[in-house]
């Protein structure tokens, strides 16, 4: 009986779906270690949303991309739009797994009905979270990247989604691209 338990257990430990939640797990264990306030189903679903866009976790707990071997990353928890439900912004890499930059920003929601969502990812060395606009609405973000010219991101209510609204000039002319001045929907 014995025999047939551990054979059991064995079979069990080694098949696809096992290792498979094991890893999620790992992954997501590296990027909330030193968080809180974030639910457990949350925390699931972004460690699933990463590991189908690559990211795994090694045996000491930190975040890996392929070729790219063990990457830095910072997980910040908050509430963007201070209706009691947390907001994730995850920013990892290094210029081999996220280019010249050197990390990517990710911002995950959770929608009216549950439903966790990326909301951003994409290259960028750092965020601000501007001031919103009115008591609960949600902020603008504005990334930081290689240049004077910062694109600032708006949340559109309609769509439950961030988008990029306009650009900001850190320097004046900063966005000008030859002739044409570039500018987005204020």
């Amino acid at each position: 009986m014995k025999t047939i338990i551990a054979l059991a257990t064995s079979l069990l430990v080694s098949s696809p779906v096992f290792v498979q939640a094991a890893a999620m797990d790992d992954v997501k264990k590296a990027i909330f270690a030193g968080t809180s306030g974030i639910a457990d189903n949350m925390q699931g679903k972004v460690a699933e949303l990463l590991s189908q866009r690559g990211w795994q976790a090694n045996a000491q707990g930190e975040l890996m991309q392929g070729q790219c071997g063990v990457v830095p990353h910072k997980t910040e928890v908050l509430d963007l739009n201070g209706d009691g439900k947390k907001e994730v912004i995850l920013m990892v890499g290094n210029e081999c797994s996220s280019g010249k930059i050197g990390q990517q920003v990710y911002l995950f929601s959770q929608s009216a009905d549950g439903k966790v969502e990326r909301q951003l990812g994409f290259s960028a060395s750092g965020y601000r979270v501007l001031k919103a606009k009115a008591e609960g609405a949600w902020p603008d973000l504005l990334f930081l990247g290689t240049g004077e010219c910062q694109p600032v991101w708006r949340h559109q209510a309609a769509s439950g989604r961030y988008t990029f609204n306009h650009l900001y000039e850190a320097k004046p002319q900063a966005c000008k691209v030859g002739q044409m001045q570039v500018h987005g929907n204020n």
